[in-house]
């Protein structure tokens, strides 16, 4: 992994020719660019005359035109400051073998000295996933062209098909790849089913291998991603083991596929090459395609982490409660990763500015827009480049308060990641509420892993633990002795009920605090977590759990978390949808507080803030610090405006006079 750190980026799935990139790139700072696609979809798709240039991921007719744009434009996109990642699927690309179309069609023509030289020596048909019978996988997806067929993550030919396709992007002059389409199953050839007996042998012994594995192989009717079956007779323990192992083993497969084709081979010619996947987890879902993978191989190597977040998370309905922001997917993400660079992908087209604040406040960088192609940007290029190109630029110019920085937050949230390695339903459900109530309460917090409490559980004075229930007895004696020093604590009644493995205790490691919480805890009841379904539009119904202030637990909660808080490290009158994160800087002396306005003309066609202010705020100081002025600093306005303020107690008192979309607040300091 690079230690190269960004958070502003251009994202556009075909190349823009109507563009002039480069310029973009100077004007808005961009740091990455991520655009074209390098693989099988182009390969294949990229001479066919009857296909929309959405689909080959490149905006020419031939393959030729495509890599000669590429050389020429790579150049003049780095020139102008920006790295340059191109796009690849590991798996999925389109086709018909019946009919000679997509990758059948061209597969003779693309092993040349000229194109990809040598290949991996076989028919294409050789390289592609397998159904029971035997037959070629493929299937159907409404508007895309012709069939969707997928190659197999354990056959070597497959990786031998992509390698000089990863080749050929290095030499046109990419900076990395993020990887899309890194989320096929096991198929049933003999490749999969080797690699599953040899992963299942780790684990189980013969005599269990033969009591749980059906000899005579899947019956009829198998789904295609089950090269091995359980008998049907095999213990239900050893049944349950199986299919749990079935699934970590096809998880760590994708990682050890995207490995030796980028990590072993790609860095091989190219060491510093940036790499991500292309993942989607949605609404902080248990559920994305790295979840099941240990915390030593999620991400290892990678340079920045890309989720995309479904498709309600572009627009807002603040009268149901819906922001569609991406506050807990950002803090869970920076856990995981270690403060990596990360992009919560919204395809959000319209709300251009909101997007860059958002990612902007929570460490990440926003894409700006996902560009499809040219046709949807005519007569709209001032519409599009205007406020990235300022808010961008806002960005590099508060560099220095931004990054490096580490989180200032009063509050853990603790996040149930060894529920999630067991894809244990409803297992977020406690945490996305009383994480939004904490938004929604301007509350200072971040998310630390339940196997990061011993190690990251004294940097908070109060932690929150929302139905973890796994927990070991050394963390439980962890928390006794936190709370014994003075840190505080909020847990749920289904907090510490079972063992890290899930072994159920007798009692729960903090029932008797649950009956007669000492001072400084409180232990909540037991309650269906669940978010109600709310009609956003008609025909789509959505999760979204309650405001805080509109609801009574909401309204309980924060009031005994302000109570066990006393005193928060920050209080403001700003409205729930306003948003607030904290950051120290590690350059310059001072508490940055960043502050994202939600509010906005939702039936718009355009972006149309409505700002709110003026807003109240105090925050806490360190005892002894001074405070040498409190800058206010937002992208409409080039110079920072410097607040009046007022220090009494050790808190810092002083009023935003009006919040557009996003701005700082710049707390100086001098310790």
């Amino acid at each position: 992994m690079t230690d190269f750190w960004f958070n502003r980026m251009a994202e556009y799935w075909v190349m823009p020719l109507q563009l002039d990139l480069a310029e973009h790139v100077r004007r808005a700072r961009l740091q990455v660019v991520q655009t074209g696609t390098f693989g099988p979809m182009f390969y294949g798709l990229a001479g066919d005359p009857d296909v929309d240039r959405n689909w080959s991921g490149m905006p020419l007719m031939g393959i030729a035109e495509n890599l000669a744009l590429a050389a020429e434009r790579i150049p003049q996109w780095q020139a102008a400051g920006a790295r340059v990642v191109g796009q690849i699927s590991l798996g999925w690309h389109y086709g018909d073998h019946q009919t000679g179309k997509g990758l059948f069609a061209v597969w003779d023509q693309l092993w040349t000295d000229e194109l990809l030289g040598n290949g991996p020596g076989v028919a294409l048909e050789a390289c592609l996933q397998r159904t029971l019978d035997g037959a070629l996988r493929s299937w159907p997806i409404e508007g895309r062209p012709y069939r969707t067929y997928s190659g197999c993550i354990c056959n070597p030919h497959w990786l031998a098909v992509l390698q000089p396709m990863v080749a050929k992007a290095i030499a046109l002059g990419v900076d990395g790849f993020n990887a899309h389409h890194n989320f096929e199953k096991f198929c049933q050839c003999g490749y999969c089913r080797d690699y599953l007996h040899e992963r299942l042998a780790e684990e189980f012994s013969a005599g269990e291998l033969e009591q749980v594995i059906a000899a005579e192989g899947p019956p009829p009717g198998t789904e295609y991603n089950e090269p091995l079956v359980a008998r049907s007779d095999a213990p239900p323990e050893l049944r349950a083991r199986f299919a749990r192992l079935c699934e970590h083993a096809l998880y760590r497969r994708r990682k050890e596929f995207f490995n030796a084709l980028f990590i072993d081979f790609g860095r091989g010619l190219k060491p510093d090459l940036l790499l991500a996947q292309w993942y989607h987890k949605y609404d902080l879902d248990v559920w994305d395609e790295r979840c099941l993978l240990p915390a030593e191989h999620w991400a290892r190597d990678e340079d920045y982490i890309w989720y995309s977040q479904g498709g309600n998370k572009n627009y807002s309905s603040l009268a149901h409660g819906h922001l569609a922001d991406t506050g807990l997917p950002a803090r869970y993400t920076y856990a995981m990763s270690g403060g990596k660079p990360m992009v919560l992908n919204k395809y959000d087209g319209r709300r251009l500015r909101l997007s860059i604040a958002e990612a902007g406040a929570n460490h990440a960088a926003a894409l700006g827009f996902h560009w499809a192609g040219d046709d949807q940007m005519a007569g709209k290029l001032s519409d599009y480049t205007g406020p990235i190109e300022r808010y961008q630029g806002f960005l590099a110019a508060c560099d220095e308060l931004i990054h490096p920085a580490r989180p200032w937050s009063q509050v853990g949230l603790v996040y149930p990641r060894r529920a999630e390695l067991e894809q244990e339903p409803g297992c977020l459900d406690a945490l996305k509420r009383l994480g939004r109530f904490m938004e929604d309460g301007h509350v200072l917090f971040d998310i630390l892993l339940d196997e990061q409490i011993l190690a990251r559980g004294n940097d908070y004075p109060l932690l929150v633990l929302p139905a973890i229930a796994r927990l070991t007895p050394a963390e439980g004696d962890f928390l006794r002795a936190c709370v014994a020093r003075g840190a505080r604590l909020v847990f749920t009644a289904e907090t510490g009920t079972a063992d890290a493995d899930g072994t159920p205790y007798a009692a729960g490691l903090l029932a008797d605090w649950q009956a007669s919480a000492p001072a400084g805890v409180c232990g909540l009841p037991a309650r269906d977590w669940s978010p109600p379904a709310i009609e956003l539009k008609p025909d789509v119904q959505i999760p979204v759990h309650p405001i805080a202030q509109h609801d009574a637990f909401g309204r309980e909660f924060l009031e005994t978390l302000s109570a066990k808080l006393e005193p928060a490290w920050l209080y403001t009158d700003a409205p729930w949808f306003v948003r607030v994160r904290a950051w120290k800087p590690a350059q310059i002396n001072a508490l940055v507080l960043h502050w994202v306005n939600y509010r906005q003309d939702e039936h718009s066609d355009i972006e149309v803030p409505e700002p709110v202010g003026p807003l109240s705020v105090q925050c806490a100081i360190a005892e002894g610090a001074r405070v040498t002025k409190v800058e206010w600093l937002y992208p409409e306005k080039r110079e920072a405006v410097e607040l009046p303020h007022e220090v009494r107690a050790d808190r810092v008192h002083f009023t935003i006079p009006s919040l557009i979309v996003y701005g700082l607040s710049v707390v100086h300091l001098d310790e």
